[in-house]
C-alpha cells in the first residue's frame, strides 16, 4: 500500500516540474575537458507551485460523494469495491473497479457512487494550483483546501 501512495503522489507530481521552484541551482561552469554548448544547458524549473492533497475516504453500498468541481486535477484510486464517477457536465463516465484510477477535470461538476452492494475505499488525490486559495474544491455546502508543496 505504501507502494501505491508514492506511485500516486509520483502521477500526480511528475507533470508538476514547480515543486523544486523554490530551490534555486546554481550551475558551475562547463569544465575544459567536456564542454555544454548552449544549445545542451538545463532548462529552468518553472515558478509555478502546486498544492498536492490526499485523503482516503469509505463509502458504504447506496453511498455517494457530494457534486463537487475542483480547480485541478483530482484522481480517485479505488482500493475496494466498484465506484462510478461522473462529469455532470460533458455526461461521460467511468466505472471504476478495485486496482484502478479515473481522472476528474478541473472545473467541471462530478459526482462518484458505489456501484453494487460492497462498500468502496478510495484515496481521493487533488492537485492545484497554488493561488487556487480557499476555492481549490467546490461542494454544495463546504470548501477544501490541501496543503502547500514546493513554497
Amino acid at each position: 500500500m505504501r507502494l501505491f501512495v508514492a506511485a500516486a503522489l509520483a502521477v500526480c507530481v511528475s507533470s508538476a516540474p514547480a515543486l523544486a521552484a523554490s530551490r534555486a541551482t546554481a550551475l558551475a561552469a562547463p569544465s575544459p575537458i567536456s564542454p555544454v554548448a548552449p544549445s545542451e544547458a538545463l532548462p529552468e524549473a518553472a515558478t509555478d507551485a502546486v498544492r498536492i492533497g490526499m485523503r482516503r475516504e469509505t463509502l458504504p453500498p447506496g453511498g455517494k460523494m457530494a457534486e463537487h468541481r475542483q480547480a485541478g486535477e483530482r484522481y480517485l484510486y479505488v482500493v475496494s469495491g466498484r465506484l462510478r464517477v461522473s462529469n455532470l457536465v460533458t455526461g461521460e463516465e467511468q466505472l471504476v473497479d478495485a486496482g484502478k484510477m479515473a481522472a476528474e477535470q478541473p472545473g467541471d461538476w462530478h459526482v462518484a457512487e458505489v456501484v453494487g452492494g460492497d462498500p468502496v475505499t478510495v484515496y481521493v488525490i487533488d492537485r492545484t494550483p497554488a493561488d487556487a486559495g480557499g476555492a481549490a474544491t467546490a461542494t454544495a455546502s463546504t470548501t477544501n483546501t490541501a496543503s502547500t508543496v514546493g513554497n
